[in-house]
């Protein structure tokens, strides 16, 4: 039974060796640890920072656009010939407004029963009462807006509203009907590297604009199940979530309106460096791993080699044997100062022997 157990219990080789990788581990691994925790939160925030401060960007270009267009309906409610709320005097401001910005295809003006008044075209008055806008300024809002898709460009256009008002009282609607078509290019120019693109909803989460163009059909798209929008607004920061897939990190911010800018792109993509450098530092962690077993294996032969070969040089001086060479006494450590104790050792035990077998 205790030879069984001898075959299985560790030499003092073993022992050294398993010492020495492990005490060279320890921090080795803990440095790999740390080094690549610190990258990982280092690499995660210089990607947020970058879908934010793309999201920022736009949002700049896409709030100029929207003020802009709430000044030219501020500032043009005011005119004599709006106040008026005669269609003939109108009608030469909403052409002049409509031909000086581009975009716009119809300005008009809507009185408190819902029926246009003036118009910039030339079509007869129509009733808007029913529409979201009209209601929205009516009930007291600063503007209204409303995303629909263009009955001719098929593409999503927005009719911008606000009041016009003579004295504290709320007379009537001015109205732009306008082409979405700068704020479309801005958000389709938007990219990052190969995968990352950028989508505008309104405030009913309905898609205005898409970074993939191919997404716009002809009815408005309802985005409200982004994984993006239903992110807290309290965290404001980007999210990780699957897709197809795949791994994509979106970050939402909101914008005049009401309105929401969503930036996504693949997680393989953004996190790229991150991947590789994490798959460099395993090669490396691996080679030190290889150099730290081979030091450490030649280091235990170096230290446990002549320890048993005075352990086999005790064991025949035990059995009467003194022609074992005992080596090491040369040796300035430990193990030095053992071989000479065992060569001391089998003088003293040789001279006993010789001293009995004399007679007496």
């Amino acid at each position: 039974m205790a030879e069984e157990k001898s075959r299985f219990s560790l030499k003092i080789f073993h022992k050294i060796l398993l010492t020495m990788v492990v005490v060279a581990l320890i921090p080795l691994g803990g440095l790999s640890y740390i080094g690549g925790y610190q990258l990982e939160q280092d690499w995660r925030q210089n990607t947020n920072q970058n879908l934010k401060l793309t999201a920022s960007a736009l949002a700049s270009k896409v709030n100029g656009w929207i003020g802009m267009n709430r000044h030219v309906l501020r500032e043009n409610a005011q005119l004599p010939d709006i106040l008026s709320m005669d269609g003939a005097r109108q009608k030469p401001v909403l052409k002049a407004i409509q031909n000086t910005y581009e975009w716009a295809y119809l300005v008009f003006s809507v009185g408190r029963d819902g029926r246009s008044i003036g118009r910039s075209d030339d079509n007869p008055p129509q009733y808007y009462g029913d529409r979201v806008y009209f209601k929205q300024v009516l009930e007291g809002q600063a503007i209204g807006q409303q995303v629909a898709i263009g009955k001719t460009s098929k593409k999503p256009a927005l009719i911008l509203a606000g009041p016009i008002r003579i004295a504290d009282s709320n007379e009537g609607v001015l109205a732009m009907a306008m082409q979405l078509v700068d704020v479309s290019q801005a958000v389709t120019s938007t990219t990052i590297g190969t995968t990352g693109f950028a989508i505008l909803v309104d405030r009913d989460n309905k898609v205005i604009a898409h970074g993939k163009s191919e997404q716009i059909a002809e009815e408005l798209q309802d985005l409200s199940t982004h994984p993006a929008l239903q992110s807290s607004e309290s965290t404001r920061d980007p999210i990780i979530y699957q897709e197809g897939g795949k791994s994509v990190v979106a970050f939402a911010q909101k914008i005049d309106l009401g309105w929401t800018l969503i930036i996504q792109q693949d997680y393989d993509e953004a996190f790229a460096p991150l991947l590789q450098v994490r798959q460099q530092a395993l090669f490396l962690i691996a080679g030190a791993l290889i150099l730290v077993i081979i030091i450490a294996y030649l280091l235990s032969r170096q230290l446990a080699n002549p320890i048993t070969e005075l352990t086999a040089v005790a064991e025949d001086i035990s059995r009467g044997h003194f022609k074992q060479k005992i080596v090491g006494t040369e040796r300035r450590d430990e193990i030095g100062a053992l071989a000479r104790a065992v060569e001391r050792m089998a003088a003293s035990i040789k001279l006993a022997f010789e001293r009995l077998r004399k007679p007496s």
